[in-house]
């Protein structure tokens, strides 16, 4: 089980006043961010968390398309069916890959990107918030 993660989505949801999801999906977002830091090739990352554990999956991504033009993100459809016969352009292939180190330190780095990242959507939701009660 993950409690740093669990702590800072808990953390950050009740300083921002704004439902855990937005949180979870913020988290999954910066720690993809982080994951392909460690890449020197530009590469296309998924962090999945379980919302109750804390426990998070990485997976590498190519896009299934008819002609490949960014070898490290994309797969052609021919390729991708060879590995499942479902496939079609749009699609998208996964391989699970290593998943970043949450420490403390990371943890701090994934809070600070967080509280950055989560007003810029809440404007886009037209600022809709809970109020937060007075003490």
């Amino acid at each position: 089980m993950n409690k740093e993660i669990l702590a800072v989505v808990e953390a950050v949801s009740n300083e921002k006043a704004l439902p855990r999801e937005k949180i979870f999906e913020a988290l999954e977002s910066a720690l993809a961010t982080a994951t392909k830091k460690k890449y020197e090739q530009e590469i296309d990352v998924r962090v999945e968390i379980d919302r109750k554990s804390g426990d998070f999956d990485t997976f590498r991504r190519w896009l299934v398309v008819e002609e490949v033009t960014q070898p490290t993100r994309e797969i052609t459809l021919e390729a991708a069916r060879f590995e499942d016969e479902s496939m079609n352009v749009g699609d998208y292939v996964e391989d699970q890959i290593e998943s970043v180190t949450f420490d403390r330190i990371t943890t701090q780095t994934a809070k600070q990107v967080i509280v950055q990242k989560v007003p810029r959507s809440r404007a886009r939701d037209g600022g809709r918030s809970v109020p937060r009660a007075r003490r």
